[in-house]
């Protein structure tokens, strides 16, 4: 069972770290057609998440390619539609892409947790629960939707 836990948990990563790509490139879109520079900002954590997916990824001896996100695609091609429109990207509308966006990566990001927690790889949980804390930290209002109680930390319910 701890195996099959591992090929999920690796497959998730492989998914994530498809999505990450995926947005580092839209980011580089939108980033041309945005007024201010915040767009630009989202870029660069999007790298150093790649980057930290990469790390895990060459510590366990996997292939970290060859996943094709179908559902950070899809939001992508949403988003793009929405700023199609409005040729100026506002603050209101890269936040809007933002949140959405950075939801499900949120929830992709706790699902990759879940699994390497329960296959048992401590310090890849560990990495990934400081790399949630600082995502819920950056976009909370991407977590006001609700969240399915096995996605949720120990700790985060005695806390409350």
């Amino acid at each position: 069972m701890a195996n099959d836990l591992r090929g999920l948990y690796f497959r998730k990563l492989r998914m994530l770290y498809c999505s990450e790509l995926q947005l580092i490139s839209f980011y580089s879109e939108v980033a041309a057609h945005a007024a201010d520079g915040g767009v630009e900002a989202l870029t660069d954590d999007c790298r150093e998440r790649r980057n930290l997916l990469e790390n895990l990824a060459s510590e366990h001896g996997i292939s970290i390619a060859g996943d094709d996100c179908q559902s950070m695609r899809r939001l992508i091609a949403a988003s793009r539609m929405d700023f199609a429109v409005d040729h100026a990207i506002t603050g209101d509308l890269a936040s809007g892409v933002c949140e959405s966006v950075h939801r499900l990566q949120i929830l992709n990001y706790s699902v990759a947790r879940s699994l390497a927690a329960k296959a048992g790889l401590k310090d890849d949980t560990k990495t990934l629960d400081h790399l949630l804390d600082t995502m819920l930290e950056r976009f909370p209002q991407a977590c006001e939707s609700v969240v399915p109680l096995g996605m949720v930390r120990e700790q985060d319910l005695v806390a409350r």
